[in-house]
């Protein structure tokens, strides 16, 4: 304006200058004008969140005054269902706990793989299928509507329902591993767990006749937390659904002779237990030891017996008891072997006896070779060394089986005292067949 007006610099100016300095005021005044609507804006804004604040401290029951309106709702709908809840017994207690009646579970157990015996650590290991039913109405509560089952995992199911907590009680330490398990809810309300694990169980064997034994092994149940007086199982009365197909022993050194599935009561003074126990009867194949004992010992004795077919001169002396002496070692290190087989139980296998018995037997004849060779070189016996050596011959394989039997049909008391007389038949021989030497 100052330019506009001054008529020495409005002749002096260009015309489209002062056109310029007028459009710069003009938006200067626009850009202005906004920025006082701005502040007025926020002044606005900040007196409005003060009323807000001033009437929620004027009105502190606002909110209180909607839960209140909201309250007469809860009480003639959900109250009532809260109410009926908190009046029913809850779905993790035992069904029958009012009324004081044990529960009543059903119980099978199927084998469905067989991994063999650990004869010498008293255990075995099986793939085996545990199957409980039993019944609980109140478990229908959880089925979806218009449903009539459900299958639940059974983690998820023992927090919302009652279950019996069974389990293999002879199970080794930190040898139970599941492979699956789930519990299926019913429309009548039965329950039925199902539950599959690799388990080793521990067992306790007859150790007497082995390699020729017959073994029962037993898997036994029972509830882990609930006395007989509170549970009581019972075997299915369907066979198919418990014991093991005899296919599954194929490829192992046992067959299945018979199995059984019963409910036993338990009693040692306060534990009370009802436990399920299925037995299986095995039977071991004795085959398997023929190649790795029975026939190594057999070859042994007859290296023991050859060793008399040598000559009695002085150049198979040393021949002689080399042979004596190395089957004897030898038969000793097969009966270490064969000891490392049976359980450390205390009692005395037939195999034990069978290689104590060899061991005696190749000693005896190791002991007459040396006084045979003995009466040989020496001149002053007049004894025939030759007719003792021959006698032996003859003997040992009789002698040996007559002990073998003895050890098979009375046991190794009677072998012991067979092997004993025919040592002291032997040297009764030798002092028989002395003759004394003729004087003068």
């Amino acid at each position: 304006a100052w330019f506009s007006k001054s008529s020495l610099l409005g002749k002096a100016l260009p015309h489209h200058f002062i056109e310029s300095m007028h459009a710069c005021k003009m938006l200067t005044a626009r850009w202005l004008s906004s920025l006082l609507a701005l502040f007025h804006l926020a002044a606005a804004a900040s007196s409005s969140t003060c009323s807000s604040e001033l009437n929620k401290a004027k009105s502190p029951n606002l909110l209180q005054k909607h839960v209140t309106d909201a309250l007469p709702q809860k009480e003639h709908g959900l109250s009532n269902a809260v109410d009926s809840t908190d009046a029913m017994p809850s779905l993790l207690l035992r069904p029958s706990l009012q009324s004081g009646q044990p529960e009543e579970v059903t119980f099978a157990i199927s084998v469905k793989k067989w991994y063999g015996v650990d004869f010498a650590g008293g255990t075995f290991d099986v793939d085996a299928v545990i199957t409980l039913q039993w019944f609980d109405a109140r478990a229908t509560r959880l089925l979806p509507a218009n449903s009539t089952s459900t299958s639940l995992a059974t983690d998820k199911a023992r927090a919302q329902l009652w279950l019996p907590d069974i389990a293999f009680t002879t199970a080794a330490h930190n040898a139970y591993e599941k492979i699956s398990s789930s519990v299926l809810i019913a429309s009548n309300g039965t329950v039925t767990k199902v539950e599959r694990a690799y388990v080793t169980l521990k067992q306790g064997y007859q150790t007497a006749d082995f390699p020729f034994d017959s073994q029962d092994v037993s898997m036994m149940l029972a509830s882990t937390t609930y006395m007989r007086d509170e549970l009581e199982l019972v075997p299915v009365t369907d066979d198919s659904m418990w014991g093991a197909k005899p296919e599954i022993f194929d490829n192992s050194v046992w067959d299945l002779v018979n199995s059984s599935m019963k409910a036993i009561i338990d009693d040692d003074n306060m534990l009370r237990k009802s436990r399920g126990v299925l037995t299986l009867r095995v039977r071991r194949e004795h085959t398997t030891y023929m190649a790795s004992i029975f026939i190594p010992s057999v070859m042994l004795l007859a290296m023991t017996w050859t060793s008399s077919w040598l000559p009695l001169g002085p150049p198979f002396a040393m021949p002689r008891i080399a042979m004596n002496a190395f089957g004897l070692l030898c038969q000793v290190s097969v009966s270490a072997m064969a000891n490392g087989l049976v359980p450390a139980t205390g009692k005395t296998s037939w195999l034990t006896s069978y290689l104590e018995l060899c061991i005696e037997l190749q000693f005896s004849v190791m002991l007459l070779s040396v006084m045979i060779i003995s009466i040989e070189q020496i001149k002053d016996i007049s004894m025939d060394a030759s007719r003792l050596n021959n006698v032996i011959i003859m003997m040992f394989p009789v002698t040996t089986a007559i002990n073998i039997l003895c050890l098979d049909a009375g046991g190794k008391h009677l072998s012991r005292c067979v092997a004993a007389l025919t040592m002291v038949g032997y040297m009764a021989y030798l002092y028989l067949a002395e003759k004394p030497q003729k004087t003068g």
